[in-house]
């Protein structure tokens, strides 16, 4: 039987989060005291259908896994049964293990599912409990979702871009490296880094005075569109205003970093927009580092588009890069001498 007052405790705690990946945690948390599964995951799904996201509770582990998911064939499944019918689904795997999946949400670019194995049938009140809960965190996801968005464009705004930052960088290894940086090799506690792109559309002044700025609107939202079909799911856009965006990836190396920006470009490049024809983007890109404050990345990132709007338009530019070959200057702001947010 469901204690009741637990429960709203525990909606109040839920509600109290603004931020989605934590409210995510906070629905696991709160399921697996009451349902007492085997194991407990939120699956997201991209728009191939393809696994992108997994959150998993196990003996009270949590887990992410962004890359690489390898999900059993009867989860997958289910998984597309629920995202075809919109309808719960449970099914006694063997003696011991009960699958059940819910649909949680779908946006334009992911699809949601609660994933549950129990040893035991989930009751009528424990599974009307169930559905409370994920339509309480649909709603609220519907709330954060519209406060944390552009209008124009979808992509997440300048006040989710400072969020999302610092969660990154909890997750970066302590930078006490004191060899310079460009003398500073890939070891392996950094081969999952985050690169920061700021991209900016060339001569946008120019389409909004030519073609006025409805056209230049209907630019910004097909960029947007671009963007999102050319990064991958586990990957940030954002909008920051004007024609400025700003792009958050995780790649190994510089070289794979450079590939997925250079992809983007060049899709920017080769696409013919209406009445316009061809638009070109210029980018700066700087590595995410535990040592140096987020305005200080952004310096580093802007210093890298500068030198791609002076130096031709069209281009992708590393600020490391530039480092490396004397074209600009590290900003002197650390986290050990100055504190800005």
């Amino acid at each position: 039987m469901t204690n009741a007052p637990r429960l709203l405790d525990k909606l109040v705690s839920m509600t109290a989060i603004h931020d989605v990946e934590l409210m995510e945690f906070s629905l696991l948390k709160t399921l697996v005291e009451f349902v007492r599964p085997q194991e407990l995951m939120i699956i997201k799904l991209d728009r191939n259908g393809h696994p992108c996201y997994q959150l998993s509770l196990k003996h009270e582990q949590y887990e992410i896994i962004h890359d690489d998911i390898c999900m059993p064939d009867e989860i997958m499944a289910a998984i597309e049964l629920v995202r075809r019918t919109k309808q719960p689904f449970n099914r006694r795997l063997d003696p011991l293990r009960l699958l059940a999946v819910w649909n949680i949400l779908q946006t334009k670019s992911q699809d949601v599912f609660l994933v549950t194995i129990t040893a035991n049938e989930i009751g009528k009140l424990d599974a009307y409990m169930i559905n409370g809960l994920l339509g309480v965190y649909r709603n609220f996801f519907a709330v954060l979702h519209e406060a944390q968005r552009d209008q124009l464009t979808g992509l997440a705004n300048r006040k989710t871009f400072d969020e999302v930052v610092n969660k990154i960088y909890f997750q970066l290894p302590p930078s006490t490296d004191p060899v310079p940086v460009e003398r500073r090799a890939d070891s392996p506690s950094r081969s999952r880094g985050f690169w920061v792109g700021m991209a900016d559309l060339d001569n946008f002044k120019r389409i909004n005075d030519s073609w006025g700025h409805l056209y230049g609107d209907e630019v910004l939202l097909l960029i947007s569109q671009l963007m999102q079909g050319h990064f991958r799911e586990s990957d940030y856009l954002f909008r920051f205003g004007g024609e400025e965006f700003v792009i958050i990836i995780r790649a190994a190396h510089e070289d794979q970093a450079e590939q997925a920006f250079e992809r983007f470009r060049r899709a920017v490049e080769e696409h013919i927009f209406p009445q316009i024809g061809q638009v070109t983007i210029s980018i700066g890109v700087a590595k995410m580092d535990a040592s140096i404050f987020t305005a200080t990345l952004l310096d580093h990132a802007d210093k890298a588009l500068y030198h791609a709007k002076k130096n031709g338009r069209n281009q992708v530019c590393f600020f490391e890069k530039l480092l490396r070959d004397g074209l600009v200057e590290e900003s002197d702001i650390r986290t050990g001498e100055v504190e800005l947010f």
